[in-house]
C-alpha cells in the first residue's frame, strides 16, 4: 500500500493532474491513449477463456515533450503510447495470471527543466501508478527518490551511467536499454566491421556530467579493436551553433568522430564537419534510423557515417522482429508515416520488458516484477531476445537488459543514400 500523499505535494501538481487524462504530446499535440485491454505476448495472444477478470493497469511515462530535450523524447512519447494502443487494440489485452489488464498510459511532461520534472514525477505518484517508464538517467536521477519512497518501479529508456540512478540505494531503478555502455561497444564493433580503415577516433558528445566515467570506458572498448581514442570534445546539450565543435573535431586529426547527442545536434555537427572539407567517418552512437541523422545533416553531408538504428523500410522488415514492425505500423497509424520512419522504440521496449516480466512472475506487484528482473536470465524485447545483466557496469546486480542493436550505414551510393547492415548481439556486463 502506498503511503498517504502530502498535502503540499498535491498542491504543487494540482494543475498537472487536471490534464492527466489526456497525455500532452510534443509540438503542441495531445493524445489520450486508448485503454481497451492489455495483452500477454505479441507472439502468443491471449487465449479465449484464459482469464477470468478484467482490470486496468496504469503505467506512467515521464519524458520531456517540450523544451530542448523534446527532440529525443517526443519519439519516446509516440512509441510508448503506440505500444499501449497495440497491446490494447491489436492483442486483445495483456494477461497476467487469471486477469486481463487494460493498459492506461499516464503521461507527464518534464519540459526539459529539473524543477518541472520533479513536479511531473510527483503527479505520477498521485495518479496511482506502480510502474513508470522514464527519460534518460541524467535527468531522472534527480527524481529517483520520489518513486523509491513509494515503491514504484521506474525504468529509464536510456542510461549514460549517470551517478545516483542505478545504485544500491535505488532498489526500484532499472533500464531497458543497452545504454551508452552497450552502444559504445556496439559502435566499435561496427567500425571494425564496416570501416576497418579507422584507427583513431575523437569522442564528441553532449555534456551529461558523466565524462569521468564514460571516457575510460570508451578507451577500453576502443583498445579491444585496436583503435585509439585521441581526445574528447564535450559540448553543452543546449548548444545551437556547432561551428566551434566541428572545428575541434577536424583539428583533432582523428579518422572518425564518435559519440552522441540529440539527433539534431549530431546532424548539425556532421553538417559543419563536412562544410570544413573533412570526409572523416562519423559514428553516431544513437538508436535512431539513418534517415534521422541524414535529415539534420542534409544531403551533401550525408556520407561516410554509421548510426545504431534499425530500418523501418518495407524492404528491410524481414530483418526485424514481428513486434518491432507492429510498433512501426502503429506509430504510422497514430502519428503519421514521417514519425514511423524514425522509430527506435526505447520507451516502448521498456514497457514491453515490464509486461514480459509480469507474465513471467505472474504478478503486477512492482516488488514481484523487480525481483523477477533481478533473477536474471533472458527476456523478450522488441529487438529480439535480450539478456538481463549490468552487474559489472552499474555495480548493482541485474538491473539492465542487453538486446540486439541495429547498425545502419549512410552511403550515397546505396539506395536512398543508406543501407541496413545488421543486428549485433549486445550484452551488458
Amino acid at each position: 500500500m502506498k503511503s498517504a500523499k502530502k498535502v503540499t505535494a498535491l498542491a504543487l501538481v494540482l494543475s498537472l493532474l487536471l490534464a492527466l487524462s489526456a497525455c500532452g504530446g510534443g509540438n503542441g499535440q495531445t493524445s489520450t491513449p486508448p485503454a481497451d485491454s492489455g495483452a500477454p505476448s505479441a507472439s502468443q495472444p491471449a487465449e479465449e477463456g484464459g482469464s477470468t477478470n478484467t482490470e486496468t493497469l496504469k503505467i506512467g511515462l515521464l519524458v520531456h515533450q517540450t523544451g530542448w530535450f523534446a527532440g529525443v523524447d517526443t519519439p519516446n512519447f509516440y512509441e510508448f503510447n503506440a505500444m499501449v494502443d497495440y497491446i490494447n487494440n491489436e492483442l486483445g489485452g495483456w494477461t497476467v495470471g487469471n486477469t486481463t489488464y487494460q493498459l492506461e498510459a499516464v503521461c507527464a511532461d518534464g519540459q526539459s527543466d529539473y524543477p518541472t520534472l520533479r513536479t511531473a514525477a510527483i503527479s505520477l505518484v498521485d495518479a496511482g501508478v506502480d510502474f513508470v517508464v522514464e527519460t534518460n538517467d541524467f535527468w531522472v536521477n534527480s527524481v529517483a527518490d520520489v518513486f523509491e519512497e513509494e515503491g514504484i518501479m521506474h525504468v529509464s529508456a536510456y542510461c549514460v551511467l549517470a551517478p545516483d540512478y542505478i545504485t544500491e540505494n535505488n532498489a526500484m531503478a532499472f533500464t531497458g536499454s543497452n545504454g551508452s555502455a552497450g552502444d559504445y561497444k556496439t559502435a566499435f564493433a561496427a567500425l571494425a566491421e564496416y570501416f576497418p580503415e579507422v584507427k583513431t577516433v575523437v569522442m564528441c558528445e553532449n555534456d551529461n556530467g558523466n565524462i569521468d566515467v564514460t571516457y575510460p570506458l570508451i578507451q577500453s572498448y576502443a583498445a579491444e579493436y585496436g583503435i585509439e581514442v585521441v581526445d574528447k570534445i564535450i559540448f553543452p546539450g543546449d548548444t545551437t551553433d556547432y561551428s566551434t565543435v566541428a572545428m575541434q573535431v577536424v583539428e583533432s586529426g582523428a579518422d572518425c568522430f564518435f559519440g552522441s547527442g540529440a539527433p539534431d545536434a549530431y546532424g548539425a555537427i556532421l553538417k559543419a564537419v563536412r562544410a570544413l572539407g573533412s570526409d572523416m567517418v562519423c559514428a553516431c552512437v544513437q538508436g535512431k534510423p539513418a534517415t534521422t541523422l541524414m535529415e539534420y545533416a542534409g544531403e551533401e553531408a550525408s556520407n561516410n557515417a554509421l548510426i545504431l538504428g534499425a530500418s523501418t523500410r518495407e524492404a528491410d522488415r524481414d530483418q526485424n522482429t514481428e513486434i518491432f514492425n507492429a510498433l512501426v505500423a502503429k506509430v504510422a497509424e497514430l502519428y503519421g508515416e514521417e514519425n514511423a520512419a524514425n522509430v527506435d522504440g526505447a520507451a516502448a521496449n521498456c514497457l514491453y520488458i515490464l509486461l514480459q516480466l509480469m507474465q513471467q512472475c505472474g504478478s503486477v506487484d512492482p516488488a514481484d516484477v523487480a525481483a523477477a528482473w533481478e533473477a536474471g536470465g533472458q527476456v523478450e524485447t522488441i529487438y529480439g531476445t535480450g539478456t538481463i545483466g549490468g552487474t559489472e557496469t552499474y555495480g548493482v546486480a541485474n538491473h539492465a537488459v542487453g538486446s540486439p542493436r541495429a547498425v545502419s550505414i549512410i552511403d550515397p551510393e546505396a539506395e536512398d543514400g543508406w543501407y541496413f547492415a545488421d543486428w549485433i548481439e549486445t550484452t551488458i556486463p
